[in-house]
């Protein structure tokens, strides 16, 4: 398979892996390799795949296995909508927890993990995790509460997140789509 063929096979596992979209069940989606998402990495030729058990990074061009991480303290809530995955722009990737207000980090080089406990600012007493994440253009961190619809702003640095918006259009949705991000980014322009 050539390089081009690979990347479209890739985008099709990871939109087949990626979430359960806006349907009314809201019972986990996972195929046979017990993948909950999958994210390419372009830039550096890789395939992250976030499973029940581990994180899984593997060499697009080579379909070969680079690297698999265990998260401390990782669980999965079976309700509402699986954890999420994102890459920043360094390649490093950004795991949700749908239970707790966590976010761990995974070095895109060195694989080391860091967790980070997020003090929520906002409507933290309905709030359990985040079912969806996404970079926006500028680089900030947005997820999305799916049980309430509440959209925040996670500063990893200082970990804590802030509301943006409650209850948006995305209430029991599993993923921040792209269309949703730009429509985000000119709302917030002056």
């Amino acid at each position: 398979m050539n390089g081009g063929s690979n990347w479209m096979v890739l985008f099709l596992v990871a939109s087949v892996t990626a979430g359960c979209g806006k349907e009314e069940n809201t019972e986990y989606r996972m195929d046979e390799r017990g993948s909950l998402r999958a994210r390419p990495d372009a830039a550096r030729n890789r395939l992250w795949v976030l499973g029940v058990d581990d994180v899984r990074v593997y060499d697009a061009a080579k379909n070969q296995l680079i690297g698999k991480v265990v998260l401390p303290g990782w669980s999965v809530a079976r309700f509402v909508c699986m954890p999420d995955m994102a890459l920043d722009r360094w390649g490093s990737a950004f795991i949700s927890s749908n239970a707790q207000p966590r976010i761990w980090r995974i070095d895109t080089d060195s694989f080391e993990v860091k967790v980070h406990e997020i003090s929520l600012h906002g409507r933290e007493q309905w709030e359990i995790g985040f079912g969806a994440l996404a970079f926006a253009s500028d680089g900030t961190l947005l997820a999305l509460s799916s049980p309430v619809g509440s959209l925040w702003r996670i500063d990893v640095g200082k970990a804590s997140a802030r509301i943006i918006e409650e209850n948006t259009s995305l209430r029991n949705v599993c993923e921040i789509t792209p269309q949703f991000l730009n429509d985000f980014e000119r709302s917030q322009k002056p």
